[in-house]
């Protein structure tokens, strides 16, 4: 009898119908323990009783509840035994293992071998198979001995007090906070905790543990106490009120010698509440399994470690590759890439990334896009179906399809430290290099070049490093396996690397000619391509079924979202009539957050504007969608929504991104969802169908009063149109949407049968690619946001304006930590920062101006919000903009007085 598993939202048991630490919500789910990134909104809960109470004091909530004492035998499935026992992680974490005829498995969740101080005592017990948790799986995570490291800590404080500072010990305020608190117990010190720490340890306290004396954080007396905290950055709003913080990190982490760098702080000190790579040994020699999976961490490098050790062991999900007798030192590669010069694409084996890396190059040098086309079809004709699906999704700059729901979640100065980390170089070898060549890519080549190292790594093992990356539980993690793999690569593949990362590759090569390189590829249409990526926003999927001549087969795909289509800013009624004609539908804009809408029988889903799922955070709208008895695709608004009048978008706000201790927050802010479009309806793609026919069908739906359907009017005038803007915002919306009656739906598209009317003039979305530090009570903040547009012409980003008013203060303090976080380019007061930050501009109106390399400049810009709802992709272009400058001058001509 085997154990049948699978890795996708944590570990998933299918012939049993259970998961195991899923993080997204489930019909039933173990939680090991009450860590977020563990945890779901599941419907049926199995835990200790201990981490039973901490969700609920975490994730309030209706839910069934499965709790059992450590070691209490239970019914887990038919037939099937369970036990809880200890896992020594924090406060009520436990392991699972079950029993079925005789065989028996055990899921190890986060756990920690050697006794500490904030948690009951790991209890290894013996199973068939092992489920292992290998966080730390590499020699260098060995930790010294905990009461050296806790000594130090104490150390550091008295010293920090002494010398009139104020100690600040970074840890996660359920688990480590517990633990530096009681650490501190024998000692003289006093400990103030930031409220979720201090929210935590009183929950923790009333589960029966003991803690020395502990107070809430007191801005105007905390001076002689140490202070207890999450991590945070040093600009962090809570950490300014801090008299003369000296601050220190504790974690396991704290072994890497960045790790004061990373964390932004002056100490670290390595205190885990995971096993360590002896005690992972330990922990399974304990557990003497005949089988064992590997998860999270360094799961492949301990699996190797286990099979040496004579163990079966493989790491779940992930590449595996037997070992062979084959010696420590790196072997000579010479003969397998003779004159391997990166820079010569036909040198290097098909599938490796050097030879993606040195097209790319290539790419790079040439400027006509028609040769650009013809260089990449060569190169993707030689490759192997899936390498050149790859192959064209990295050279999007994407290490995920657009439709996918992974992340990589890693900001520049984590990049920058784990090229540093892996080529063992210095923050001031960084700079002296950078101050020469003004390219954060050429000085991470030339670091990298120390390693003499020989290209090795396929466009596969790329690909499952992404994944590996996407799926790292804290930044530390993630550092660690990009500076592992950063040692494995050539200086031209880490430049690459690097680009792909950061999402934009600089080689003027824009998802269209993508497309256009793989239909010549396969010999196929390019706009019948460029459907189907609309269609699926998975190259990956595009590439294949171009492969086969199979692209009709590509249809859209309940609770796989796609990208939405754009409208376009029009500064006037005159122009929008001009553009549409004399029969212009026109609908309400309102001022909230597109979603896209899936349902199926009894399942909902809703999607944001940069696909991610977000049915948690608006569940009521999730349940109104199931009330409608169609199945459905549809495009809509969430609107915060009171007294049948829509709210502020700042109530909105309130209920985006909510996340870990936020959900303490107080009652949600009422919304309902408005729907304006059909895109799939029972099994037919509506797609290319025009938008009156779309329509007509929308509105068979039986809607119910939190989703409801956009009322349409047909105007024909400019002064109808004027008035029924004035009518919209007098219903407290933003404007009018304007679109074509013939239209078809295109994905991620912004084309000119949509159109948008807002006033003050107009608004833009752009992206920041500079901030300054600000002047007076902003000197110490970056306030002063540098933005620009995209040219369509060649996918380059250009600047247009500059604005420094609109941002609340705490606004700005969230957007300072970012962009000192992902600063590319430091010029003193000025930072060049990664453009990934996007805002919603007013402004009175457009001109041409030299200032810019646009060639325009806005006059009198304001910010009137953080798009978070919005990808880089999504901003509007210098097209756009000319437009409405021709508008304007055309106006300005009407109204001047002869």
């Amino acid at each position: 009898m085997t154990w049948k598993l699978e890795q996708q939202n944590g570990i998933y048991l299918p012939d049993l119908d259970w998961h195991l630490d899923a993080r997204k919500p489930v019909a039933r789910s173990f939680v090991s323990h009450a860590h977020f990134d563990h945890m779901g909104d599941h419907e049926t809960i199995l835990c200790s009783a201990p981490t039973a109470q901490l969700i609920r004091d975490r994730l309030p909530g209706e839910r069934q509840w499965q709790v059992h004492a450590f070691g209490e035998a239970f019914e887990f499935a038919p037939g099937v035994t369970g036990t809880l026992h200890p896992a020594g992680h924090i406060i009520g974490s436990a392991m699972l293992r079950l029993e079925r005829d005789g065989q028996s498995l055990l899921y190890s969740g986060d756990f920690k071998l050697t006794a500490g101080i904030s948690a009951e005592a790991c209890q290894p017990v013996a199973a068939d198979t092992l489920i292992v948790e290998t966080t730390y799986g590499v020699p260098r995570y060995t930790f010294p001995p905990e009461s050296e490291v806790i000594a130090d800590i104490i150390r550091f404080a008295r010293e920090s007090i002494e010398n009139g500072e104020t100690p600040v010990l970074f840890g996660y305020s359920l688990g480590k906070s517990q633990e530096i608190l009681r650490a501190l117990a024998d000692s003289d010190l006093q400990a103030m905790l930031h409220p979720q720490s201090y929210k935590l340890t009183e929950s923790c306290a009333t589960l029966g543990w003991e803690f020395p004396d502990f107070q809430p954080f007191d801005p105007s007396d905390h001076e002689g106490k140490v202070l207890i905290c999450p991590p945070m950055a040093r600009n962090a709003s809570w950490l300014k009120k801090v008299r003369k913080p000296k601050t220190a990190i504790i974690s396991g982490w704290a072994i890497d010698p960045s790790a004061v760098y990373r964390y932004q702080c002056d100490k670290a000190f390595p205190l885990s509440d995971h096993a360590d790579y002896l005690d992972l040994q330990s922990f399974v020699a304990q557990v003497a399994p005949k089988t064992v999976f590997t998860v999270h961490g360094f799961a492949q490098e301990f699996a190797a470690t286990l099979r040496e050790q004579g163990y079966e062991a493989w790491a779940l999900g992930k590449e595996n590759q037997l070992s062979l007798d084959i010696p420590e030192e790196k072997p000579d590669l010479s003969d397998a890439f003779p004159n391997s010069d990166p820079l010569d694409p036909d040198s290097l084996p098909l599938d490796s990334f050097a030879r993606l890396a040195a097209t790319a190059a290539t790419l790079g040098e040439t400027d006509s896009k028609n040769r650009k086309v013809e260089i990449l079809s060569g190169y993707l004709s030689k490759l192997d179906v899936d390498s050149a699906a790859l192959a064209s999704l990295f050279l999007t700059g994407r290490p995920f399809p657009q439709a996918s729901s992974q992340r990589l979640n890693i900001g520049w100065s984590l990049v920058r430290q784990s090229i540093l980390l892996a080529s063992g170089s210095s923050e001031a070898d960084f700079k002296t290099l950078y101050d020469s060549l003004r390219d954060s890519s050429e000085v991470a080549a030339r670091l990298l070049a120390k390693l003499q190292v020989k290209p090795t790594r396929t466009l596969t093992q790329i690909a499952s490093f992404f994944d590996g990356l996407a799926a790292a539980p804290s930044p530390a993690f993630r550092q660690s396996l990009l500076s592992e793999e950063f040692r494995k690569l050539t200086p031209e593949e880490g430049k690459l690397l690097m680009k792909i990362i950061s999402g934009d590759l600089r080689i003027g090569l824009k998802e269209g000619l993508v497309e256009e390189a793989l239909a010549a590829t396969y010999g196929l249409d390019k706009e019948e391509l460029r459907k189907a990526n609309l269609r699926s926003g998975n190259l990956l999927t595009v590439a294949r079924h171009a492969a086969r001549d199979a692209l009709q087969e590509i249809r859209l795909t309940p609770f796989h979202p796609l990208q939405f289509m754009l409208a376009s800013p029009e500064a006037n009624a005159e122009a929008i009539v001009a553009r549409l004609g004399d029969a212009v539908w026109t609908e309400d804009k309102y001022d909230g957050i597109r979603c896209q809408i899936h349902k199926v029988g009894e399942r909902a889903e809703l999607y944001s504007r940069d696909l991610n799922r977000i049915t948690h955070q608006f569940p009521e709208l999730a349940e109104a969608a199931r009330q409608i008895p169609q199945d459905f695709i549809a495009d809509g608004e969430v609107v915060a929504w009171g007294y049948e009048r829509p709210l502020p978008f700042s109530e909105l706000q309130k209920r985006l991104g909510r996340k870990g201790e936020d959900l303490f927050l107080g009652e949600e802010i009422p919304v309902i969802l408005w729907l304006y479009d059909l895109l799939w309806f029972e099994n037919e793609d509506l797609l290319d169908a025009p938008l009156e026919n779309r329509r007509r069908k929308l509105d068979t739906f039986s809607v119910n009063p939190k989703a409801r359907i956009a009322p349409v009017s047909i105007l024909s005038s400019p002064q109808d149109i004027e008035a029924e803007f004035a009518a919209a915002r007098a219903r407290g919306n933003e404007g009018l949407m304007l679109k074509d009656p013939s239209s078809a739906y295109l994905p991620g598209r912004r084309g000119l049968s949509w159109l948008k009317l807002k006033k003050a003039y107009a608004t833009i979305d752009v992206v920041v690619v500079a901030a300054e530090y600000g002047h007076g009570k902003r000197k110490d903040v970056l306030s002063d946001y540098t933005f620009a547009v995209r040219d369509e012409s060649d996918g380059s980003l250009k600047t247009i304006g500059k604005a420094y008013t609109g941002l609340t203060n705490a606004q700005i303090d969230s957007l300072t930590e970012r962009f000192l976080a992902n600063t590319i380019e430091d010029e003193g007061r000025l930072k060049r920062v990664v453009p990934d930050t996007v805002l919603e501009i007013a402004f009175d109106s457009i001109r041409e101006s030299k200032r810019h390399d646009s060639g325009l400049a806005l006059r009198f810009p304001r910010i009137k919000r953080i798009r978070t709802d919005k990808t880089v992709e999504q901003i509007d272009t210098l097209a756009q903009c000319r437009r409405l400058l021709e508008a304007g001058q055309q106006a300005d001509a009407v109204h001047r007085p002869e």
